[in-house]
């Protein structure tokens, strides 16, 4: 409790209502843009379909063309994974993910997440999953960081929590949740090292297996 009391010596209470105020705009800010990005996607659903309208009528027309053909089939291909995944990528990638994605195990998110690592080793045509020595740095930060900030918020809800107010017991559970929110966003490299990871392990089973 002496602690407790020593604490909250350093803090002047009447900051903690900005502090507040500003840990919780950041932790709503995915959701104040939430509306603008629905409107996005209702423009992507709306003309989505042109596209692979117009790839379609192309390749009708190009029946004769073997070899453009075949170059449309993949266009199409392309854009229909597009739509289905979110994912804008190169057939062999496209082949990677559907491939690695056979065992029904990983979402729509994971995918997207993935995508990032997928790559050609030097020498290599075939794609794999890369993770380079930044990435790993940057996933060690922001598991550290994540984990700091989250401490942080902790502290000040026990903090205020202590002083046996309803208004500020709202304020310390407001910037607790705000912290939290806060840093699962920094962690999200982290949880992208984690996946690139897992789906090492998984390839490495597999061709074990085979």
């Amino acid at each position: 409790m002496e602690f407790t009391q020593q604490l909250l010596s350093f803090i002047d209470i009447k900051y903690v209502p900005a502090i507040t105020t500003v840990i919780t705009l950041v932790s709503l800010f995915p959701k104040l843009l939430a509306p603008l990005l629905s409107a996005f996607e209702a423009h992507d659903k709306h003309f989505v379909r042109k596209p692979l309208e117009r790839l379609k009528a192309l390749r009708s027309s190009a029946s004769k063309h073997s070899e453009l053909s075949e170059y449309l089939e993949t266009s199409i291909a392309l854009e229909a994974f597009r739509v289905a995944s979110g994912i804008s990528t190169s057939r062999a990638k496209m082949e990677f993910l559907l491939a690695l994605n056979k065992d029904g195990t990983w979402t729509k998110p994971q995918l997207r997440s993935l995508a990032r690592h997928v790559g050609f080793p030097d020498g290599s045509d075939k794609p794999a999953i890369l993770i380079s020595t930044s990435e790993k740095v940057f996933a060690v930060w922001s598991a550290g960081f994540a984990g700091l900030i989250a401490l942080m918020g902790a502290l000040f809800f026990v903090l205020l929590a202590s002083r046996n107010e309803p208004l500020l017991f709202l304020l310390g559970a407001s910037a607790f949740a705000g912290s939290v929110a806060f840093a699962r966003f920094i962690l999200s490299d982290y949880i992208s090292y984690v996946l690139a990871n897992r789906a090492q392990a998984d390839l490495k089973r597999r061709a074990a297996a085979g």
